[in-house]
């Protein structure tokens, strides 16, 4: 957990332009970087959500050959972009992609209309998702012939597998007290401290499970995350 999301955390004099008190692209390269140093993993592939669509986040990942999925942000442009995937799917076409989609934005050490060029690829709607979806990429793919267009599909779909992020972002937020405080520190702390518990009530339950004579191991936990925070009020009521 590193606290990027705060202004104090970047370099305003190394952006152009007025708006200097938050940068994405500041967001993924200690992200990145914390992850590639520290934690010792080599970063391959990034699923991040729409507010990381810009330019200066595709620029990093580039110069750092990792590849990514971002959902596109619905401009002038990939309104066109969909207007076109229409188009396709009346012609049995169920991938659309874009080479070469330019987009503009502020980089760091840069200008505040710089450029950078991104794949589009469009997925029409199916049982899980109402609307059209369109992603920005730099993986390798087309929709040439049909063999392609599965691959296409294929690659984007494992975007989907990030939403267990917002379902533990959910959980966590049951773990951290409530306070009206608008102190960054302050709710930082409560934020970190909830993760701690968050990690800890799955830690046991991974134990818990283990412990059990089963065959298999389920997903679902058998020690509740109310259960568990029972469990901690008592404990620590008693230490008190």
């Amino acid at each position: 957990m590193l606290p990027v999301g705060h202004a104090d955390y970047h370099d305003h004099d190394a952006y152009p332009g007025r708006d200097k008190s938050y940068r994405v692209g500041d967001v993924v390269r200690r992200l990145v970087t914390h992850v590639n140093e520290v934690c010792r993993i080599r970063v391959r592939r990034l699923y991040a959500d729409r507010e990381f669509y810009a330019t200066d986040v595709f620029s990093t990942l580039e110069h750092r050959d990792i590849f990514y999925v971002i959902p596109a942000r619905r401009d002038d442009r990939v309104t066109r972009f969909i207007a076109r995937m229409n188009e396709d799917r009346e012609g049995n076409k169920q991938v659309t992609v874009k080479d070469n989609h330019t987009v503009y934005g502020a980089v760091k050490h840069g200008g505040t209309k710089s450029t950078t060029t991104t794949t589009l690829v469009g997925l029409p709607p199916d049982e899980s998702r109402d609307n059209p979806q369109v992603f920005a990429t730099n993986l390798d793919v087309d929709d040439e012939i049909g063999l392609d267009r599965r691959w296409a599909n294929k690659q984007i779909n494992r975007y989907s597998r990030r939403g267990g992020i917002e379902t533990a972002y959910s959980k966590i937020k049951e773990f951290a007290p409530w306070t009206t405080s608008t102190n960054f520190s302050i709710r930082l702390f409560h934020f970190g401290f909830a993760v701690l518990l968050y990690d800890l009530w799955l830690l046991v339950d991974f134990l818990v499970q283990t412990l059990i004579d089963v065959v298999e191991f389920r997903t679902k936990p058998r020690v509740t995350a109310p259960r568990f925070r029972a469990f901690l009020r008592r404990e620590v009521s008693a230490l008190l």
